[in-house]
């Protein structure tokens, strides 16, 4: 729907409910000027702060007192609201609400009438319960209305997020090179080795095209794809470099959003890997009944980086990832110094 269209509407609904009180409310056929009546006038006003109270409370307190869960504050608001939408249009009009009304008692047929008035109670909660109705109806709509709206945003973040952070893992400049080196293994060695990593090249590609799509995977599947990872680049890698990687826990019946995890390992080869100096890389996994705990670290070298690979969307991608998806369950810490560079991640499974 175009913003006008959109516009539009949210016009076309303020005026049909702004002229609510005239259609919902009888009144005697015989009463002149009925719109103009104070009754009426209560109401529109009534009606009008009832409307500028809903997109406050859509725009403003859901926002920052509901979903950042003040719920006292927000109760607060919503009472103040209700005070305000309840007592404002009768003092406006003159009117105290709270008056008690009397009325004579009818005489008895073979009697006078009693010359006492009976009084009749207050009649605040008679005057004021139709707007008790809305006003609860108009809460509950933004609030409704609020939570459609974020979980929809959320799920176009989400999608966009891990379509990126797809795409950022189907990297052409990887898979040549791997496939570089398998082809100079077999020539160069003939070697049984050949196999095996074209196995792992193409069961990470399967991973990727196949399992990724669902919102959760076995973490036995996403530790398998990092293995994988990890010996082919293996085959790259000079004797100078002294890498780690170890993996403690148990793995069975446990699940994780997929690819959350290589970003931060592949940045560490991207960054830390130079045949002519002293590189360094050390990857830790450890899982602890509910939880998962992700070091990475390695020492800065100079590399020259093709320009795709400078971006660095992989991991502020991972970033938004963790947000929309772990949610208060996950502590992410990087650590950048002129030595080192250190992740550390703990999830909440």
């Amino acid at each position: 729907m175009s913003a006008r269209k959109y516009l539009w509407w949210h016009i076309i609904g303020c005026i049909i409910f702004l002229i609510l009180p005239i259609f919902l409310f009888p009144h005697p056929p015989e009463e002149k000027d009925f719109i103009f009546s104070r009754p009426t006038q209560r109401d529109f006003i009534g009606n009008t702060i009832m409307l500028l109270f809903f997109y406050l409370n859509f725009f403003v307190l859901i926002p920052q007192f509901y979903f950042q869960k003040k719920y006292i504050l927000y109760a607060i608001f919503i009472v103040a609201g209700f005070l305000v939408i309840t007592l404002l249009p009768s003092f406006v009009t003159g009117h105290n609400p709270f008056d008690k009304h009397v009325a004579l008692a009818l005489p008895p047929v073979n009697g006078p009438a009693d010359p006492l008035p009976k009084p009749q109670g207050f009649t605040f909660i008679e005057e004021i319960r139709h707007h008790i109705f809305l006003y609860v109806a108009v809460i509950l709509f933004s609030v409704l209305l609020r939570v459609r709206s974020r979980l929809f945003n959320t799920e176009i973040a989400r999608n966009h997020a891990e379509l990126l952070s797809l795409k950022a893992q189907i990297n052409p400049h990887f898979l040549f090179n791997t496939m570089n080196n398998i082809y100079a293994m077999a020539v160069r060695e003939k070697s049984a080795a050949t196999a095996s990593s074209i196995l792992k090249l193409s069961g990470m590609m399967r991973y990727i095209v196949t399992e990724t799509s669902n919102g959760r995977v076995s973490l036995e599947k996403e530790i398998s794809y990092i293995n994988d990872y990890i010996d082919l680049q293996k085959m790259r890698l000079d004797k100078r470099v002294q890498l780690s990687c170890k993996v403690t826990g148990t793995l069975t019946n446990q699940t994780i959003a997929p690819l959350l995890l290589i970003p931060f390992i592949e940045n560490a080869f991207k960054h830390g890997v130079n045949p002519d100096e002293e590189s360094s890389i050390n990857i830790q996994i450890e899982i602890e009944e509910q939880s998962l705990k992700l070091t990475v670290e390695n020492n800065k070298v100079k590399v020259a980086l093709d320009p795709h690979m400078k971006s660095g969307h992989g991991i502020e991608n991972t970033k938004s990832r963790l947000q929309l998806l772990y949610p208060s369950q996950h502590f992410l810490i990087l650590n950048d110094d002129e030595k080192y560079f250190r992740v550390q991640l703990t999830i909440h499974l």
